[in-house]
């Protein structure tokens, strides 16, 4: 939520140049990108660490691992997101298709989640244990 925040701010200040630059990511690994990077954010988030030091190491570590992940660096990425936020339409688009992407996955987690009903697994436990006679010495 902070990234979309300063992207925004980002974007209402900053005066672009027509030009590209030479080590521009493009819009589609971008995308995919940037939905991990949310992703990274809402885990670090969900993990309630102690301390903005400990969630920041946490994030920093995560983000390493999805640049090394698309073959990028860090700077590669900042150089990109900038020429980016000062294109809106660009900036626009690329964002929808980080929110068709972060859905999908959404989806995907929802339908992998097994529902087991409890009553099934402590009938079964249940049948097990009476089931087995009990020795007496």
């Amino acid at each position: 939520m902070r990234l979309i925040i300063l992207l925004l701010a980002t974007l209402l200040i900053a005066c672009g140049s027509e030009d590209k630059p030479a080590n521009l990511i493009e819009q589609d690994k971008m995308s995919k990108i940037l939905a991990d990077v949310h992703e990274a954010e809402a885990r670090v988030n969900n993990m309630h660490l102690g301390g903005q030091d400990s969630s920041l190491l946490a994030y920093q570590r995560l983000r390493w691992k999805i640049m090394k992940q698309h073959q990028t660096d860090t700077a590669t990425f900042r150089v990109s997101l900038k020429y980016y936020i000062t294109h809106p339409p660009a900036f626009k688009t690329m964002y929808e298709d980080v929110k068709i992407i972060l859905e999908n996955r959404r989806k995907a987690v929802q339908t992998v989640k097994p529902k087991v009903a409890k009553r099934d697994t402590l009938k079964k436990a249940t049948k097990a244990t009476v089931s087995q006679p009990v020795k007496q010495p």
